[in-house]
């Protein structure tokens, strides 16, 4: 005989609703709170004060402060809901696996487990839809042409080091739903003119990468960055560019090195979505052997918070037979840092897209290398005197 459901049921019913709308709250107030998103890894909105300190004498709050305190409020609730971070997995993991599409704009979803930064400069170039006109590449010549020379004049070489997109080396890895429209790109238009009218000296590093690259995976594929392996290729690359203008380095070998493999979580693209459990990578580092300029162990962590933040440092072998350099970087220079370390008596390390006159005043080096990620290429160099007036 058929069960009619009773009242009871639907007690039932209703009593499951109601704790489900309740349970985000009941786990939010149980959690302890946090200032960083995991899956997202951006800042969680804070909790705005009820009232500003600068009304906290008057007997009401102004009338714009009052305005904007709901939407304060929601914004510090939305970031702070019970198993926020856990739908926000949930939710991504159903789009990349169920449907084959990417659950954030940042992240592309490529082909056999590989993710592609979002960007949208990386995307135009890699499609060949960004182009550099002429007023730009001349742009890009006198200000090369500039820097070349000032270093010049107080005895300072200069390399301008190009390093590809991930894409640019791994594009049989991007969806088909990303088309290429041009093969020429902004970084063959920029090199094409370095070549003709050597403006400065530069390494273009697509050739040493992509050679690498047919033997082994030189780029991590949940990160848009190169792995150890494919900054090493950089590394030797740099050394013999540079042997022909510095005679310090004619003749020395690259910092001899060996494998560690590893399974490690997901890195930055599958962090920004929060499924680094779910997509581990297989890291493959390399270790340099007998490291010289390694720092002591009770500065690595203040060296490692220097690198969160950006800010300069300074290493180095101290070995006065080797020349001394300054580095202007983005973040590929991170897995530059323990070779190029051993390579120099000194170098600093400078988060910065254009050469800071004032550092390398103070520094004096025998060396300027530029180092910029291709992504970046889309915003004009700053000239000598402007990059002095913007400091």
């Amino acid at each position: 005989m058929q069960r009619t459901p009773g009242k009871l049921d639907s007690l039932a019913t209703v009593a499951a609703f109601v704790a489900l709308c309740w349970l985000p709250l009941v786990v939010s107030l149980a959690s302890r709170d946090a200032d960083v998103s995991q899956s997202e890894q951006r800042m969680l909105a804070t909790l705005p004060p009820l009232v500003p300190a600068s009304e906290s004498l008057r007997w009401l709050p102004s009338l714009g402060w009052l305005e904007a305190l709901p939407a304060a409020l929601e914004r510090y609730y939305d970031d702070r809901m019970g198993l926020r971070d856990d739908l926000i997995r949930a939710f991504a993991w159903l789009h990349i696996e169920a449907l084959g599409l990417s659950p954030a704009p940042s992240l592309i979803v490529g082909k056999q487990g590989w993710f592609f930064f979002g960007d949208e400069n990386a995307v135009e170039q890699y499609r060949g839809t960004a182009r550099f006109d002429a007023a730009a590449l001349d742009e890009w010549e006198r200000v090369l042409r500039e820097r070349r020379d000032w270093l010049a004049e107080r005895g300072i070489a200069y390399l301008l080091v190009l390093v590809p997109n991930k894409e640019r080396i791994y594009g049989d890895w991007m969806p088909d739903s990303i088309p290429r429209v041009r093969s020429e790109s902004q970084l063959d238009q920029l090199v094409s003119r370095l070549e003709s009218t050597r403006a400065a000296p530069f390494l273009d590093l697509r050739e040493p990468l992509a050679a690498a690259a047919r033997e082994r995976r030189i780029y991590h594929k949940t990160d848009t960055h190169w792995n150890d392996l494919g900054a090493y290729v950089a590394y030797r690359a740099i050394l013999a560019r540079l042997a022909s203008e510095l005679p310090q380095l004619a003749g020395r070998e690259p910092v001899a090195v060996r494998p560690l493999e590893r399974t490690t979580p997901g890195l930055g693209l599958a962090r920004i979505v929060g499924l680094s459990l779910a997509y581990p990578e297989q890291s493959l580092d390399l270790v340099v052997e007998s490291p010289r300029a390694a720092p002591a162990q009770r500065r690595r962590a203040d060296l490692d918070e220097r690198i969160r933040k950006r800010l300069p440092f300074a290493l180095g072998t101290g070995d006065p037979a080797l020349p001394t350099a300054v580095l202007f970087r983005d973040s590929f220079a991170d897995a530059l840092i323990p070779f190029l370390s051993e390579s120099f008596s000194r170098i600093v390390y400078v988060w910065e897209r254009d050469v800071d006159p004032a550092v390398v005043e103070s520094e004096t080096p025998d060396v300027v290398i530029q180092q910029i990620a291709e992504r970046f290429l889309d915003r004009p160099p700053l000239s000598i005197d402007d990059a002095r007036r913007a400091r």
